[in-house]
């Protein structure tokens, strides 16, 4: 998921410093780039995955989307729950 989530932040046209400066710590004070890559690296809150998607503009499941296949009827999307670390799987029919 982590890699998913560097590579949305940056084709949003965002760096992680850009990103890491609008989110908060415990202390109410702003993070720093090391803290965000440290976050991305382990363990990732679904509030913090909330947090980086409004920053960045998009939904929480196109951050953390890892796949999707098509076929001739359904758009399917494979996910993996960052709480748990569960793969959940979407259909979407048209």
């Amino acid at each position: 998921m982590e890699s998913n989530i560097k590579k949305v932040i940056k084709d949003r046209g965002f760096t992680l410093e850009q990103v890491a400066s609008q989110m908060t710590g415990r202390n109410g004070k702003r993070i720093s780039q090391s803290a965000l890559s440290q976050m991305l690296n382990g363990d990732l809150s679904l509030s913090r995955v909330k947090e980086i998607a409004k920053i960045v503009g998009v939904s929480v499941s196109e951050l953390i989307n890892d796949e999707k296949i098509y076929n001739s009827e359904n758009e399917v999307t494979f996910i993996t729950c960052p709480h748990c670390g569960k793969e959940i799987t979407l259909e979407v029919t048209k």
